[in-house]
């Protein structure tokens, strides 16, 4: 079986690919030009009208990936706005940011949706981490001052270290599941 993805990062086509291969599912990255996102606070609305909005485009199946933060010490921040705020912010502004906070943690919100004729479906995954107290690394700001690990290394740095950093596989076998059910 065969599935487009919707996205321009090939880092992404090719995590999608390595963990829907036990279910013989191939995925094949797909740009698409002028589709506007809504500003919305919710992950799964954003990744569904952007899911409708390539569909009438491709007229084919297709998947379509999104991802925000959650800061419970920052009220939610940055949520789904990650991409402009690691614009604005360095990680020593994060470091900043928590460094007189009790709660630590911070969430990665992903989902994935799937769309076609009759149906739309999202497939949501949530992974807690923690704030560093340095950064580590090279990469995006926020990559370098958060941890999924137990053995603490940073997103950035298990980036460069080419190591998993962050453990999707739920998503992806949801996603599996779905699509190979008979």
């Amino acid at each position: 079986m065969n599935i487009l993805y919707a996205t321009s990062n090939p880092n992404k086509v090719e995590s999608a690919n390595k963990n829907l291969s036990s279910f013989k599912i191939e995925v094949k990255g797909i740009k698409v030009e002028n589709i506007v996102e809504i500003q919305s606070d919710d992950i799964e609305e954003i990744s569904i009208d952007k899911a409708k909005k390539v569909f009438q485009q491709v007229k084919a199946p297709l998947i379509v990936s999104d991802s925000g933060w959650n800061i419970p010490a920052l009220n939610g921040f940055p949520g789904p706005l990650m991409s402009y705020i690691n614009k604005w912010l360095h990680s020593e502004d994060f470091l900043n940011l928590m460094k007189t906070k009790k709660d630590k943690t911070i969430a990665l919100i992903e989902c994935v949706t799937y769309i076609d004729n009759d149906i739309v479906k999202v497939f949501k995954h949530k992974i807690k981490g923690e704030f560093l107290d340095t950064a580590e690394g090279e990469g995006s700001s926020l990559d370098r001052v958060i941890t999924f690990r137990e053995d603490r290394k940073s997103v950035a740095k298990c980036q460069n270290e080419n190591i998993l950093s962050i453990n999707q596989i739920d998503m992806w076998n949801q996603l599996g599941n779905y699509l190979t059910k008979d």
